[in-house]
This record gives C-alpha cells, structure tokens and sequence, in this order.
C-alpha cells in the first residue's frame, strides 16, 4: 500500500478550506509523525487554531495515523541541515523509512528530500489528485487555493499557474 506522510502546513491549509476530511478518500494510507503531530494539535490547541481540532477529528476518526520516526540517526542527521525544521527533518525521515511520498510545502524541505531520493509532493497535488477523483471541482480547485493564499498559505506564480493549468487540462 501507498503512503503519504503529511507535513504540518498541508494539513492547516486544507483545514482552513474544508477540505482536510477529502484525505480519506485518497487510497493511500496518511501518516503523520509525532512532531507535526506536536506542532500542529498540542500547540494548535493551546493558541486556540480552528484547523487543530478539525486534525485532530481526522487523527480520531483514522483518517490520519500518528507514527513515530524510528530511524533515528537519519532523523538526527536531517535535523542538523540548516534551515531544515524539525518537522520536516521527521517528515523526511519517515518517508524514507516507509518508503513513503512527503507531502511538504517548503522548498527547503522539497531540494533535501530530493538530494535523499524521497518523492515529494505539495499541497497542490493533494487538491490536483482531489479534483482527478470528483472530489473537488476545477473551480472548486482554483477558490481553495484563492482561499489558501488569502490565508497566508505561499506559493510562488510559477506552481500557482502550473495547478490552474493542470487542473483546467
């Protein structure tokens, strides 16, 4: 079976659209590690963020499964590449050790699971694969990343023109 291990903004930013809860629809398995799990929930809740509880409902119902990184020396390893967050050291080295896909936003985090052969993918395919299942509607595609933007989500012109592309092919 297929594995996508989720990054912390992937997770907020489908929240804050509604549309976190189409994960389960998805055919592969979502993991997540315990230190997006930190971040996201147990911090998320203490500032009182909406998508915290939304995440949390998903880790309750099975939608996403909490796991933690038992390669601890690639974890370390990845941790001590500068500009690297923890999470993403972690999201990194469990997709590594499930031979999973990363689903991760930051460019940094991106080249470093390139240059350590671990497939990666952002927020915008989750979105692009919602729309090839009937999910979500093209227009529906282009509002919720109008929507994630106005609520500080990034992307840079280029992946933005490429999912507005993609998605009206």
């Amino acid at each position: 079976m297929q594995i996508l291990v989720l990054n912390s903004t992937p997770m907020i930013y489908l929240a804050k659209v509604n549309a976190l809860e189409l994960l389960e629809k998805l055919p592969e398995k979502k993991v997540i590690p315990n230190s997006v799990y930190e971040e996201v929930v147990t911090k998320g809740k203490k500032r009182g963020a909406a998508d915290a509880l939304l995440i949390e409902k998903a880790i309750d119902r099975g939608i996403l499964e909490v796991r933690e990184v038992k390669n601890k020396k690639l974890f370390k390893t990845l941790a001590q590449i500068p500009g690297l967050h923890r999470t993403d050291a972690e999201v990194l080295a469990l997709s590594k050790e499930l031979n999973a896909t990363a689903i991760v936003d930051e460019d940094k985090a991106r080249g470093v699971a390139d240059v350590n052969d671990v497939p990666n993918r952002g927020t915008g395919y989750l979105l692009l694969r919602f729309s090839k299942l009937g999910l979500l509607t093209k227009e529906e595609v282009k509002t919720k990343v109008d929507e994630m933007i106005k609520f500080g989500w990034r992307c840079s012109t280029e992946v933005y023109a490429e999912i507005l592309k993609s998605v009206m092919s």
